[in-house]
């Protein structure tokens, strides 16, 4: 007997409605993900579209949406603006780009927070492939609303853990010939917040906690110059912004002073440390340092002086403070002036700087900082162009105890005293001046940079060299001569040196007679002196309170002399007085000097001493000398004689001029009857106070040696 098979036992009803019910909630769920990267998609683009008024069209090659992940991802997207130029005007507040994107990744998005329309918290946020040209932007007075108010539907605002952009390549301009460009740009942003909130929170930066950049291969042109970054990096967190190859170059030649500056700079590096970007909102900029490194510039100024440094700055920041400024083995040339300086080997360090109005004028700082050090290498210019080539060979200064020292000072002539006549029409000393070095103590910068102010403790010439060279074939100078002490006295400048120091100078003087066609020289040896209370501050200088000039040297080696000024230099009359003293000396060493310009040469006498004491002031010279020497002759010397210049007519004149004019020797054997010379002599006043003193020198000589007080003064006064 066969057994009934066991009866298969159905779901219950019910349950099959419920199998159903959510087989048919998953087909609807398929469809509904199958739709929605299509529909995401559509919506994007009208987003877009609808955001910037028809302007811009969006295409998006792909996009794929994953709920599990809460991530979008899309490829291949293109923005367009519109060819209608209708919807295109000057006063559009959106500029005008193209952009190719090949990868948009957000992850991580808060879905429940944007149905409820709350900020939305966003994982990642990151562009890859980043292609954007620039064809124009808005004008300047173009304004928008803020980022955070201009976020599509109900959206409260972002929460952005990441924002990332890799591979950036941008363009501004035509597309031949674009006005910047930018090789590559790497940005990340940390925590950013775009919201209101986040908008006005200050330690953020463009709503952003932290972020980084990095650009390569920057390029653009401004200003008619071409501007080159080789790289650049930056970091909120260390503050640090590093730039390399820097490369600045003008399109216009340089030379030719116009109305905008011209700048030729090639820059290593440029290094920025504690940099406060966030600060930047409220038009402030902090640095801890900012480090220059080897900068080569050529440097065309404008036509027009600049203005000041605080007010280039003050439209873009209120105030801008550095505690530390550093720049290290620079070059600098500047072309388009006369005198064509360059500067080598710069070093600098600024301490503590604070550029605004206030610090412009603050007399305890030194051009906006409170201390400045620097030194410099060879130094070359020219002065009085074309006349004098001059420089230096080193530099060292450091303005908080105020010292400044250069070495190896040169003045040269690039040309002979002839050639600086002819070129002036009249004549002109022509300098040379050697210094090894010279060391001022006690120096104001801050008057010297506020106010143009020389003041000083103390100045030192050490060894330094003079050869002054003249030529008497040309007419004098029909202007006063400036080499005066009341010229000194009315300088544009305000002068306060409490102590000039020279030592171990050596001078020498040479002079083309045009009677002879032969120059004169004379030299001053092993000379050292001091100039005290140099000054033209009417509080200081007085009569009662002069300048006091002393000095101590040898003539020509051999003979030695002391002087002594006395120079009121506020006194309007130019009037001064002082004494000086000769020792025991040849008197043939005026040979070089006496024998080309006058044709008249010491045969012999020795001075055992000779004293003088003089006053003048811009109408001449007065004053005595006691000169006691012994075995005076003169030998009188013909241009046209033979060897030695003389002719039968000079030598009969020299015997008349020893046996009934010239004192063989003051005073007589007997001791008494010490001939008293008599200094007088006109000033004239194209010539300078140094040709006053020889004048008066000469006439109390001659008059002293037996010449007629008449006759002496005529011949001090030929020049």
């Amino acid at each position: 007997m066969l057994e009934e098979p066991p009866r298969v036992q159905r779901p219950p009803k019910w349950l099959r409605w419920v199998g159903g019910i959510l087989v048919g909630l998953a087909v609807l769920v398929v469809a509904a993900l199958l739709l929605l990267d299509p529909w995401l998609c559509r919506t994007l683009e009208k987003q877009v579209a609808t955001q910037t008024q028809g302007r811009y069209r969006l295409q998006i090659g792909e996009l794929r949406t994953s709920l599990w992940h809460r991530s979008v991802r899309l490829r291949n997207l293109r923005l367009r603006p519109v060819k209608d130029e209708r919807r295109w005007s000057d006063t559009t507040a959106l500029p005008r780009l193209l952009a190719n994107v090949s990868q948009l990744r957000v992850s991580g998005v808060g879905l429940w927070a944007a149905l409820r329309g709350q900020v939305v918290p966003v994982d990642t946020v990151l562009l890859t492939g980043v292609q954007l040209r620039v064809l124009h932007l808005p004008p300047s007075s173009a304004t928008a609303r803020p980022l955070h108010q201009r976020l599509p539907g109900r959206l409260a605002g972002l929460a952005l853990g990441y924002v990332g952009v890799q591979k950036l390549q941008a363009a501004y301009g035509p597309a031949r010939r674009p006005q910047a460009s930018l090789r590559r740009a790497d940005f990340a942003l940390q925590d950013v917040l775009l919201t209101a909130a986040g908008a006005a929170d200050t330690q953020r930066v463009g709503y952003a906690k932290a972020g980084q950049l990095q650009v390569a291969g920057v390029a653009g042109r401004a200003a008619q110059h071409a501007v080159a970054l080789g790289r650049g990096q930056f970091s909120t967190t260390t503050g640090r912004l590093t730039l390399d190859s820097v490369r600045i170059r003008p399109l216009r030649p340089q030379g030719l002073r116009e109305k905008l500056p011209k700048v030729d700079l090639r820059l290593p590096q440029l290094l920025l440390t504690g940099l406060r970007a966030n600060e930047l909102a409220r038009r402030q900029l902090r640095l801890d340092s900012v480090l220059v490194e080897a900068p080569q510039l050529t440097f065309t100024p404008p036509q027009q002086p600049p203005p000041a440094l605080y007010k280039l700055v003050a439209p873009y920041l209120r105030r801008l403070t550095l505690a530390h400024v550093r720049l290290t083995r620079g070059n600098v040339r500047v072309a388009g002036v006369n005198s064509r300086p360059t500067v080598r080997g710069i070093s600098l360090t600024g301490t503590r700087l604070r550029i605004d109005q206030a610090a412009a004028f603050d007399p305890t700082r030194v051009f906006y900082a409170e201390a400045w050090q620097a030194h410099t290498g060879a130094v070359t210019a020219r002065v009085s162009a074309p006349v004098y080539r001059g420089g230096y060979d080193a530099l060292d200064l450091d303005t908080r105890p105020g010292t400044l020292n250069v070495r190896g000072l040169l003045l040269v002539p690039t040309m002979s005293a002839t050639g600086v006549n002819r070129l002036k029409g009249h004549q002109a000393p022509n300098l040379t001046l050697r210094l090894p070095q010279l060391r001022v103590v006690g120096l104001d910068f801050a008057a010297l940079d506020l106010h143009g102010s020389l003041l000083a403790q103390q100045v030192t010439l050490s060894r330094p060299m003079v050869l002054i060279d003249g030529d008497g074939n040309f007419p004098l100078n029909p202007k006063p001569s400036i080499v005066t002490p009341e010229r000194l006295g009315r300088l544009p400048l305000r002068l306060n040196v409490r102590l000039l120091t020279i030592t171990q100078a050596t001078v020498r003087t040479s002079y083309l007679s045009p009677a002879s066609g032969r120059a004169g020289t004379l030299t001053f040896n092993r000379l050292n002196g001091t100039l005290r209370n140099l000054t033209n501050d009417p509080r200081l200088m007085s009569a009662a309170h002069p300048a006091v000039a002393r000095a101590s040297g040898y003539v020509a080696n051999r003979w030695r002399a002391d002087l002594q000024i006395w120079l009121p230099l506020l006194d309007p009359n130019g009037a001064h007085w002082g004494r000086a003293t000769f020792g025991t000396g040849p008197i043939t060493v005026l040979n070089s000097m006496t024998e080309p310009s006058r044709n008249v040469r010491f045969a012999s006498g020795n001075v055992q001493q000779a004293t003088i004491q003089f006053r003048a002031d811009r109408q001449g010279i007065t004053g005595t000398m006691r000169a006691r020497y012994s075995d005076l002759k003169l030998t009188l010397l013909s241009k046209k004689g033979g060897a030695d210049h003389k002719t039968i007519f000079t030598k009969i004149g020299s015997s008349l001029l020893n046996g009934l004019v010239v004192r063989d020797e003051n005073p007589r054997r007997d001791g008494r009857d010490l001939k008293v010379g008599q200094m007088d002599s006109r000033r004239e006043l194209r010539v300078s106070v140094f040709s006053l003193w020889r004048q008066g020198l000469v006439s109390g000589l001659l008059n002293s040696i037996g010449a007629p007080k008449k006759l002496a003064r005529k011949i001090s006064e030929q020049q």
